[in-house]
This record gives C-alpha cells, sequence and structure tokens, in this order.
C-alpha cells in the first residue's frame, strides 16, 4: 500500500490549516467554505463563541459525509455502479483511485482534526467552567470519528493532537505519529475513556439545554457523537466486546433506545397488499428512542461536495447490486406459523409503492416486462425539516452491534433474540429463549428489566429486528440457530446479524467496514474478498474474473485507498 508521503501531508496541512472554524452559524446548511475566522491567538470564552466554532466542525463533517457514504458502501457487496456512473466512481469500485479523485476524504478529515485540534486548545476553561468539559469531550468525539475512518479507508494516519500552523517538516515530524488501526484504537480509547460517564449517569451534551439547542430545525443533540458509541465502535476493533456490550448498553440506558415497531407487512396470506408500511416512518421523525446520531446535508451543493441522495437518487449513478436484491429476497415471509408465496425482506424492494430500500424500475422501452434497474429510494426517506441527513447510528444499529459483541462472547442466543424475538423484560427472563445461566456471568449489560423492575418501561416495547421486513419470524421454524450443516453457533447467528445489517441499515455507509471487521474476527481475508468478489465480476468492463478478484482482495492491502 502507498501510504500518504510526506510532501502530499504538507500539501493537505497547508490546504486546510486556513480553515481555522467558521465565525457564524447562520448559514449552516450553506456549503460555502469560505467565510472562515482564524482563532489563532484567540480563546473561546463564551457559550456564544463555542457555538460558532463547533458549527463550524459540524460543516466539515457535511463535507466528509457524501464520500464517507461512498467509500463505505461502493467498495462493499451491496453497491454498484451503472451506465450513468462517472469514472471517479468506476474507480472507487474497482479499487484503483487515483490521489485527485473527487471521492477521496483524507483531505476533508485531516482538515477536521486539525481544526479540532484548534478549537481545544483555545477553549477557555476558566471562563467557560464545567461547560468546557462537555465541549472538549464533543469535540475530541468528533476528533476520533474523523481519524477512525482515516485509518479505515488509508489503513494508516497521521496522528497529531495540537494544531498544526505551517507546513514545515519539523513540525509535522513533531506533532505527528504514523499509526495503524491496533494503534489508534489504543490511543483513542485512552483520549475519551477520562470524558465517559460512570455506568448510569446520562453524558452531558453541550448546548443541549440553551438557546443553542437547535440549528435550522435540527436539534443539536442528534448531530453530536455519543462518547459511549465512539468508545463501543473502537472497542470492537480491539475485540473488547465486552467493554464494547457495555457501552451499547449504557447508550440504550441513556437514550433509551429501543428497537421500535416499525415494520412493512403483508395484508393476509396471498400477498395481496403490503398495508402496513411505517418502516420508514423512522426515518423523518427524530426521537431519542431511535435516533442517535446524524449529519444533516446542505440543500446546496459546492463543486467539492457529494450529494450522495442525487448519486443515488436522479442522477441513478450506484444502484442495489445484485448481491443486495439476493440478500433481501433470500428471506421467507410468516404470517404465523405459515410461509407465504411472496419470499422476501419487505424492507428492500418497494413491490406496490416507494415503501422500501429500493425499488426495481423497468428500463425505458423495454418490452419484456422484467424489472432490473434497481434504484435506491433510502435516502429519499432519510429527510428531515426539508434537508437530507447521513445516519451515523440509529437505534436499531446499536442494537446490531450489541448483538454483535454478545455473539462474541459467547451468548448466542441473547444475540439471536435481538433478532428474533426482542430484548424485552419477559423474554429476557425465559431461559427457553435465552442463556440465563451465561447472562449471569454479566449483569451489568444484560438486564433488560428482567432483573430491575424499574427498567422494564424502557424495554417494554423492544420488537424483533428481523420482525420488521419478514413477518412472525418469533414463530418461525425456519429462522433458528441451525448447525447441522456444521457451522458454530457462533458463526450462524454472526452470519445472521451481518445479513440483518443489509435488511435493516443498507446504504448508510458501513457495510465495507463491516466486512473488513467480521473478517478480522474471523482471522481471513476471503471473508470480504468472496462477498466483494461476487459483485465485481458482474462490473461491466471489469478485466478480472471472480477468482481474479479474490486473489486481489485476499491481500488486505489492497483494501485500503492508496
Amino acid at each position: 500500500m502507498v501510504f500518504i508521503k510526506a510532501k502530499q501531508m504538507k500539501k493537505i496541512v497547508y490546504s486546510v490549516m486556513c480553515l481555522l472554524l467558521l465565525a457564524g452559524c447562520s448559514d449552516f446548511f450553506e456549503s460555502d467554505m469560505s467565510s472562515v475566522a482564524n482563532i489563532d491567538g484567540r480563546e473561546v470564552r463564551t457559550e456564544r463563541q463555542a457555538f460558532y466554532q463547533m458549527n463550524g466542525l459540524m460543516q466539515l463533517m457535511q463535507k466528509a459525509a457524501g464520500n464517507y457514504v461512498v467509500l463505505g458502501e461502493l467498495r462493499g457487496d451491496l453497491v454498484t455502479q451503472t451506465d450513468n456512473s462517472s469514472q471517479d466512481l468506476r474507480d472507487v469500485e474497482t479499487f484503483s483511485m487515483a490521489a485527485n479523485n473527487v471521492f477521496g476524504n483524507s483531505k476533508t478529515l485531516y482538515a477536521l482534526v486539525n481544526n479540532c485540534n484548534y478549537f481545544i486548545d483555545c477553549i477557555d476553561k476558566g471562563a467557560l467552567g464545567e461547560k468546557a468539559d462537555t465541549i472538549i469531550a464533543q469535540t475530541k468525539c468528533i476528533r476520533a470519528w474523523a481519524y477512525h475512518q482515516l485509518v479505515l479507508d488509508y489503513g494508516k494516519a497521521y496522528y497529531f493532537t495540537k494544531p498544526i500552523t505551517n507546513v514545515d517538516d519539523k513540525q509535522i515530524e513533531d506533532s505527528a505519529e504514523v499509526v495503524d488501526n491496533v494503534r489508534l484504537t489504543q490511543l483513542l480509547i485512552a483520549d475519551l475513556l477520562p470524558y465517559c460517564p460512570s455506568d448510569g449517569v446520562r453524558e452531558r451534551l453541550p448546548f443541549a439545554s440553551t438557546e443553542y439547542a437547535s440549528v435550522n430545525s435540527y436539534p443539536l443533540q442528534y448531530m453530536f457523537i455519543p462518547i459511549r458509541w465512539m468508545l463501543a465502535e473502537l472497542y470492537m476493533w480491539q475485540e473488547d466486546f465486552e467493554n464494547a456490550a457495555r457501552m451499547y448498553y449504557q447508550l440504550m440506558l441513556d437514550r433509551e433506545l429501543v428497537a421500535g415497531n416499525y415494520q412493512n407487512k403483508w395484508r393476509n396470506a396471498l400477498c395481496e397488499d403490503v398495508n402496513v408500511r411505517n418502516w420508514q416512518n423512522q426515518f423523518t421523525t427524530l426521537s431519542s428512542k431511535y435516533t442517535v446520531t446524524l449529519i444533516p446535508l446542505p440543500t446546496d451543493f459546492a463543486a467539492d461536495m457529494t450529494d450522495v441522495s442525487y448519486l443515488f437518487g436522479d442522477a441513478y449513478q450506484m444502484a442495489a447490486s445484485k448481491e443486495c436484491q439476493t440478500t433481501f429476497n433470500s428471506y421467507p415471509y410468516n404470517i404465523m406459523l405459515n410461509t407465504v408465496p411472496v419470499s422476501g425482506d419487505l424492507r428492500g424492494e418497494g413491490i406496490m409503492s416507494d415503501y422500501g430500500s429500493y425499488t426495481l424500475q423497468e428500463p425505458v422501452g423495454a418490452a419484456t416486462g422484467v424489472k432490473t434497474e434497481a434504484h435506491i429510494t433510502k435516502y429519499g426517506k432519510l429527510n428531515f425539516s426539508g434537508s437530507n441527513y447521513i445516519s451515523l447510528c440509529r437505534s436499531p444499529f446499536v442494537y446490531l452491534r450489541y448483538a454483535e459483541a454478545v455473539n462474541r462472547l459467547g451468548m448466542h442466543k441473547l444475540a439471536m433474540a435481538v433478532l428474533k424475538y426482542g430484548l424485552t423484560p419477559t423474554i429476557l427472563a425465559n431461559s427457553n429463549y435465552v442463556d440465563t445461566k451465561l447472562m449471569a456471568a454479566y449483569p451489568d449489560f444484560t438486564d433488560f428489566g428482567q432483573t430491575t423492575l424499574t427498567l422494564q418501561g424502557v424495554f417494554r416495547d423492544n420488537a424483533p429486528l428481523h420482525k420488521r421486513g419478514c413477518g412472525d419470524c418469533d414463530v418461525s421454524q425456519s429462522y433458528v440457530i441451525d448447525t447441522s450443516t456444521g457451522a458454530d453457533s457462533l458463526t450462524v447467528v454472526e452470519d445472521k446479524i451481518m445479513d440483518e445489517y443489509v435488511l435493516e441499515c443498507a446504504f448508510e455507509g458501513n457495510r465495507f467496514h463491516d466486512l473488513m471487521r467480521i473478517s478480522q474476527y474471523r482471522g481471513t481475508t476471503a471473508y470480504l474478498a468472496e462477498r466483494v468478489a461476487s459483485k465485481l465480476a458482474a462490473v461491466k468492463g471489469t478485466t478480472r474474473t471472480k477468482e481474479e478478484w479474490k486473489t486481489f482482495l485476499s491481500n488486505k492491502e489492497n483494501w485500503y485507498v492508496k
């Protein structure tokens, strides 16, 4: 892998060092990045000043958000190019990005890091008092997110926590450490842990109860990154599943997150009509029970910003792959004990109307009636107060990550319960559904009201995630932990969790990194290579066979942007 050389880094720093945080917030959703204020030599002494600077950070997150989705999805197995795709998009999908590819994200992410460093350096703790800690904690979370994306996409990153003000070699060498993912997770966890609340204590967010609690109708609390979520993500990559599960669980308690009963549902066993179509409602209603963190997108995109809603939608430059459609179609739909004649998870293709994640439209002029064009429609649903947004984390995402962690801790039935039954006090108290003896070893993150009665009100309404698109999965005789093929329970459940990420969270930007992480757990690049190679072998104009793609992707160095 070719890593960013010192001269390239100097150019990046030079191009971003003047983006020293926006002076105002009135144009938060606008894309003009020229209105900046150099705060070098000044201190942030008031909440108003801090609020303006925080908006500058979030505007840089807007710049990074579109490319975060493109890199996270187009390199995976769920999204592919179309005849309309630009050459830059084609190069992303085929792992052949040039240094000037418009979807490269390192420049913006390093700008975000450097601006976080400036902000932290300029905060006057004496003047701001206790508010300073909440502001610093959130700024460090944003910086950690940026660093995490850098190392996952580029393999390594320059790690520095002091603002770089010029581009001389000595300052860069003195300020930056070249780190891989292993080293970076250690550094970021150590940096965030002092700000993490004790178990059972709510996280205090900056500006949450003041006149600065919203920006352009978006509640600011949903634009912040919870410390527990960021730590949990890092722990997952560190394969510290106990701490990861505890952090996800504490986040559930803090926000009172539930896996709500949003679902798409057939009217009857004849599949005459999908008469319940409220799965999409979760995207247009922001709620502390369902929304964790998001990035609002501007309504006017500058040339250096990526409008993913346009690329997926009207431009039709990225589409749902055949592999993605196969995953959705492979699951039977159950009405009570009966499997209905039409298979497929109803969060996928919007058969009767646009209610799923994608729709199949008949090509213009086609006479066969065969629907082949997979238009992704989810980004039309990710909209609040007239503005599209990118979801970094929703409540079902937290529950799936929790399931992934406890499954790796040996609690396979508990992980399966997230998908099939829902984590309610009644289910968690019943040894027919979960391993109550195994759970007893981890009482600090397996109590969903079955032990502490005061928690029953929080988790009573938890629903099975798989029910959101596959009907009565709780009584399905096929949706079980089946080890008859020789696979162990851990692998069987983990495969179902990975499929549920597709069914619930497809196209939201996580897929390629999810494949990377599971490959890491299993100690083989084959997990990622097999899935992505199957998709790439069908790409128009490819010069490699599936086996050749598998060989290429079996080399982990080829996963990273060069």
